[in-house]
């Protein structure tokens, strides 16, 4: 066993001191090296400047050992089986600060991620857990997960969304996804566990009629079968069939926190899986621009807000983490012409297996409520008014709501009171001032558990208290101020 050997060095040295570690202990050609340093380099820009870096040698790393013990020890060449570790850190770092209690409690603040460096030249950026922190530009809103990791053999706490390139033989894009989005379920929520590359193959083999390795992608079918197998109640959603509201659809999911895998293609042949996980945060000229009303009469409106457009968080596997673009184009950040004009074909999602309302069902839903409390109690006139609906479990909603500072504690103790599924769908009412403070006036609390009819458990809108009994509406005034919105689903 090789001894253990690091580096600590500045972002900017980076790539010349990987290219040191390549060297020594991987006997491979000039070529592959340089070929792999211009990936690590290209890597490597997506992130802040100011960043230090401590580099080690050799660290097993679980996700390539499950695919060099499967594959590529089976193989004539030979291919080593450790990998390199890079972490991240804000700022100078030193090892001592790795050694003393009270240096390491501020260093801890500092820590940003890491990524690993496999020996599959020249695909060499294996898997990561980066923080938006460490990025040149990150004013976003995404779906984040803590892991537990080590570096200098002390521990952190990594945050953010799980990423890997394909190595183009056990992974392609559509591995790379299905392995990011259980990386990223199992760590946010027990009923999940983390997958290598061996079992999406063994439970891809179920339904194939040909090997699987090396890899030549997956069908949205074969993907979808996967995340069933892992226990998701998974939604597959066709452009084709969701003409006019397809991508209001998408937002809706990623608003409510979910990660959603999108299929992109073109006409030049481009077919690839990429997952998004947030978007951008929207500023005064995006609520502005926000159009589609529904005029209720002459002098009242409501306005739905996942008509908004702005560009949105992407993780690709042939690229670092968190690109940006819109929905229209979501392959722009290659900059490649044969990847000019894709579009999305086809998003699947992975639902809570007991949720039976989807995102498009409940969307018809709050309109639907919203339409009907104008024309039977008078709610919402002379105005307009922005309507949000997004998915949330009820424990994470009824803790948001007991500690929200802003709302009336004889409101708070209502919705407590209130017996709710393990999800529901929130539906905030605001206006366009402000919305920008995420600020509300009102909400809808509906069932996600109820497909067959309007599931409206209680609401809050123009100072009402709203019930709800076999979808018969009672009211009851109540004093309501403007109070802050669910924020616990996008960081």
């Amino acid at each position: 066993m090789d001894n253990l050997t690091s580096n600590i060095c500045k972002i900017e040295d980076t790539g010349s001191v990987i290219k040191k570690f390549l060297s020594s202990f991987y006997k491979i050609s000039e070529l592959n090296i340089n070929n792999s340093i211009n990936l690590i380099n290209n890597y490597l820009d997506h992130f802040r400047k100011d960043l230090s870096v401590y580099i080690e040698y050799p660290y097993v790393d679980k996700v390539y050992r499950d695919s060099y013990y499967n594959y590529y020890a089976s193989k004539k060449d030979n291919y080593h089986r450790d990998t390199i570790r890079v972490s991240l850190f804000e700022n100078k770092i030193t090892n001592s600060d790795f050694r003393k209690k009270d240096q390491f409690e501020s260093l801890k603040k500092l820590y940003l991620g890491f990524f690993i460096i496999r020996p599959t030249f020249p695909q060499v950026i294996g898997r990561s857990l980066i923080s938006p922190r460490a990025i040149n530009e990150n004013n976003f809103k995404i779906c984040t997960t803590e892991y537990n990791v080590t570096a200098n053999s002390v521990k952190f706490i990594g945050n953010g969304f799980p990423h890997s390139s394909q190595n183009s033989e056990t992974i392609s894009c559509a591995e790379t996804t299905l392995w990011s989005i259980m990386e990223y379920f199992a760590f946010k929520y027990v009923e999940y566990k983390p997958i290598l590359p061996s079992k999406i193959s063994s439970i891809l083999n179920k339904l194939s009629f040909e090997r699987l390795i090396p890899s030549k992608g997956l069908t949205a079918q074969q993907i979808s079968f996967a995340l069933k197998e892992f226990d998701f109640g998974v939604k597959i959603y066709s452009k084709k069939a969701y003409t006019f509201d397809f991508e209001m659809i998408i937002k809706t999911y990623v608003e409510s926190g979910i990660p959603v895998i999108i299929l992109i293609e073109n006409e030049k042949g481009v077919g690839h899986a990429q997952i998004l996980i947030g978007r951008k945060k929207f500023l005064k000229p995006d609520i502005e621009n926000l159009n589609n009303i529904i005029n209720l009469d002459e002098t009242s409106a409501i306005i739905d807000f996942m008509n908004i457009e702005i560009d949105y968080v992407y993780i690709d596997d042939n690229h670092p983490p968190y690109q940006m673009s819109s929905l229209n184009t979501p392959s722009s950040f290659y900059n490649i012409k044969k990847w000019e004009d894709c579009k999305i074909t086809n998003f699947i999602v992975p639902l809570y297996h007991k949720i039976y309302l989807e995102a498009g069902e409940a969307r018809i839903v709050a309109k639907s409520l919203l339409i009907e409390f104008f024309n039977n109690f008078g709610f919402l006139k002379n105005k307009e008014t922005i309507y949000k609906t997004f998915l949330t479990s009820s424990r994470s909603f009824k803790q948001e709501i007991a500690l929200n500072d802003t709302l009336e504690n004889s409101i708070k103790e209502l919705i407590l009171s209130l017996s709710m599924p393990k999800f529901v769908w929130i539906t905030e009412l605001s206006n366009r001032e402000l919305i920008l403070d995420n600020l509300c006036l009102g909400m809808l609390i509906i069932d996600a558990t109820e497909p067959k009819k309007i599931g409206l458990i209680a609401g809050l809108i123009e100072n009402h208290y709203i019930s709800s009994n076999l979808s018969n509406f009672a009211k009851i005034s109540i004093p309501i101020k403007a109070f802050k919105g669910y924020q616990g689903n996008l960081n």
